[in-house]
């Protein structure tokens, strides 16, 4: 998305300085609503999925209406979701890791979030979430009670889905602190350790492991990855930008390295999401640019930011299963 179609978003979903406190969001929230019944008529494709990380909505608007704090960044996420509304084939997940609030978890934050997030599963999309460090769990819980329900560990919000070929594990790595505080670094407590042990032990199909946070924040983690074959990757958030590396996790003989890729913001640095296809024998992963910027977009943006825009065109990577 260069500048002027930037602009155009955000007049179209609201921008407006004349738009009142509560037409803004509604605008963004019935145009999305439009776009889930038109899209009601298209086929969901069971193997495609959506990759996202790092929305950052603010649930806070001022006088003209618009977010509170970094008002471009909801129109990002609010131009994506009309993408994916509008593709031929329906993904049958959208999967987000983390960082849903916009920086302490507020309530108003998750509330705007859930009212977003409402056309898009009444089009018959499964939206999951992972934690990240500018997410609170217990004011999450309370605009999405069901994950206290589905979650697979106690006082986390760890889930699987369950997609065509694998299971895509989305891991709790957030570390709360007094004060309504958090580490910016991911940890993992004993009880959910143990729980991703015993669930490899027991897998019987091909698995992602997710988080926001990358594994190399957290030694435990990888330790036991290092232990199953059947982990084919991990996929991570955090840090605003696209990359698709790979992790060594046993040197020596039997060798072994997973594909290690980080899923790109709707904040700042590289914005985007990435779109994932499953067969029998691993995942496609296709990166998908909106466009380049730090910390917000601007006029005369520097000549580097296209260029990073440019080399990641048609940017994927192959995920095969062991």
């Amino acid at each position: 998305m260069d500048r002027k179609e930037f602009l155009s978003a955000m007049l179209a979903l609201g921008g407006s300085v004349v738009a009142s406190k509560a037409s803004a969001s509604t605008l963004v929230i019935e145009e999305l609503d439009r776009l889930s019944a038109a899209s009601k008529s298209r086929k969901i494709d069971p193997s495609k999925s959506i990759i996202m990380s790092d929305i950052h909505i603010c649930g806070e608007f001022n006088d003209q209406g618009l977010p509170k704090h970094y008002p471009n960044n909801p129109v990002c996420f609010e131009q994506q979701i009309k993408e994916i509304l509008s593709m031929r084939h329906l993904p049958a997940n959208l999967i987000i890791l983390g960082d849903i609030a916009w920086d302490y978890g507020h309530q108003l934050d998750y509330e705007y979030v859930a009212k977003l997030f409402a056309p898009i599963e009444q089009a018959g999309i499964k939206i999951t979430v992972a934690m990240g460090n500018h997410d609170r769990r217990r004011t999450f819980l309370k605009s999405f009670p069901e994950y206290a329900q589905t979650t697979k560990v106690a006082e986390r919000v760890v889930s699987v889905v369950e997609l065509s070929d694998l299971d895509f594990v989305v891991l709790d790595t957030l570390c709360e602190l007094p004060d309504n505080k958090s580490k910016v670094t991911g940890e993992m407590d004993k009880e959910q350790l143990l729980w991703l042990e015993n669930y490899l032990a027991s897998a019987k199909r091909p698995v992602i492991l997710s988080a926001h946070h990358p594994m190399t924040e957290i030694p435990d983690l990888e330790r036991i990855v290092t232990k199953y074959n059947n982990v084919a990757a991990y996929i991570y958030g955090h840090v605003h930008y696209w990359h698709k590396g790979m992790r060594i996790i046993r040197p020596l003989a039997p060798q072994r390295m997973i594909p290690y890729i980080a899923i790109p913001s709707t904040f700042y640095g590289d914005i985007g999401y990435v779109v994932m296809h499953s067969d029998p024998k691993g995942v496609n992963l296709s990166y998908s640019s909106n466009g380049f910027w730090w910390p917000q977009p601007q006029d005369n943006a520097p000549a580097e930011w296209a260029q990073r825009q440019a080399d990641l065109a048609d940017e994927k990577c192959r995920i095969l299963f062991r």
